[in-house]
């Protein structure tokens, strides 16, 4: 698969810089993309890349934020007029020009990122504005989780999430996540799924930092519709993996439970980076009961540090009637991925069922061979 910074073609920029010329005629396509090209354009990596169209822009456009809004506004009038959809992720450039240029003009930056978050989301960029102007900011996000445009209610709760993936860290939102309750309380039942998906998500990071805060949010907000009980469940996901009793309890899984039998199968205590981890887990229900049980499994992957780190996957949900034998066969790859390096050495993995574990076993992880 190409890397996602090769979205910035030639030919895309020259397309871009046909629709800058049509704003501003000083502009011409060429020159933009050969700009936008200079060296050390091919060593550049996402963001580099990302901060080279927004400094192009800003080099022609050379002015305060008040300055180039409307040519911001007028560029994406044109994109929007050849058919580009809106939420487009190669614009997000936009929303540097932005933070560059207008950090000291609040209120027109704040004009500029609700236009500009419908057409490529503004959530890393607010994160600017928290840094300087803190208070404003939270005020600002707040008017915003009423706004009529669902991408604008999107940007007030992911652009305030504690722990936004990418997003710059604002510390006064991590020591305090409770500061943006009331707009997930005016979030959690929108209408739109992309804003419901953002306001489990801040939940999910809040359930890392304040358990008790999260857990007392949902638990009165269950039972409205099944889709909102799903939302729910995905703002717990952490919590459920962590085997926490109460979170686990929301959704009936018993967690007292215990099977009459439960094996783990390895294929093959030994394998390389690069393959796949094969096993078996095989679950026995006790005589007379019915249950419904949560199937997970966990490794402890090897660190550098010769200490190991462990992740929960899901291996599914079933309810097991009495006596009722289960088989469930799974691959885990160690394909070399850009999230995880894979140390060689002793990893291991267990079963949990309702958030209780079952069964560790020890496997070697060895270094591809060549």
């Amino acid at each position: 698969m190409e890397p996602l910074k090769e979205m910035y073609s030639r030919d895309w920029v020259l397309g871009l810089g046909n629709h800058l010329n049509r704003v501003d005629s000083k502009i011409k396509p060429l020159e933009f993309q050969k700009q936008v090209f200079s060296a050390p354009w091919k060593e550049m990596e996402l963001k580099q890349r990302i901060d080279r169209l927004s400094d192009v822009l800003i080099e022609n456009w050379q002015g305060s934020i008040a300055d180039i809004y409307p040519n911001i506004i007028s560029l994406i009038h044109s994109l929007r007029e050849e058919g580009v959809s809106d939420f487009n992720f190669p614009y997000i450039f936009l929303n540097d020009i932005v933070t560059k240029t207008g950090l000291d003009d609040f209120d027109t930056s704040m004009k500029a990122l609700e236009k500009i978050t419908v057409f490529s989301s503004a959530e890393f960029a607010i994160r600017f504005f928290y840094k300087h102007h803190f208070q404003k900011t939270v005020k600002q996000m707040q008017t915003w989780s009423k706004h009529k445009e669902p991408f604008v209610r999107r940007l007030a709760s992911e652009g305030s999430r504690p722990m936004l993936p990418w997003g710059i860290g604002i510390p006064e939102i991590k020591q305090n996540p409770e500061i943006h309750l009331s707009i997930l309380k005016t979030l959690w039942d929108d209408e739109n799924e992309i804003v419901r998906r953002s306001v489990a998500n801040h939940l999910n990071d809040i359930s890392k930092l304040n358990p008790d805060l999260v857990l007392e949010f949902c638990e009165s907000r269950f039972g409205k519709s099944k889709e909102l009980d799903k939302n729910l469940k995905h703002a717990l996901r952490t919590l459920l993996k962590k085997g926490n009793k109460k979170s686990l309890s929301f959704f009936s899984y018993n967690t007292k439970w215990k099977p009459t039998k439960i094996n783990l199968t390895l294929r093959k205590k030994e394998i390389n980076i690069g393959d796949s981890l094969e096993f078996e887990v095989s679950i026995n229900q006790t005589p007379k009961d019915t249950t419904k049980i949560r199937i997970e499994y966990k490794i402890g992957f090897l660190l550098a540090n010769g200490k190991h780190g462990y992740k929960v996957f899901q291996l599914g949900e079933k309810s097991l009637l009495p006596k009722e034998k289960v088989k469930i066969t799974k691959r885990h790859s160690f394909a070399p991925i850009t999230t995880r390096v894979y140390y060689p050495g002793k990893h291991t993995i267990s079963i949990l069922l309702n958030g209780n574990e079952y069964k560790l076993q020890k496997f070697e992880l060895k270094r591809e061979t060549k």
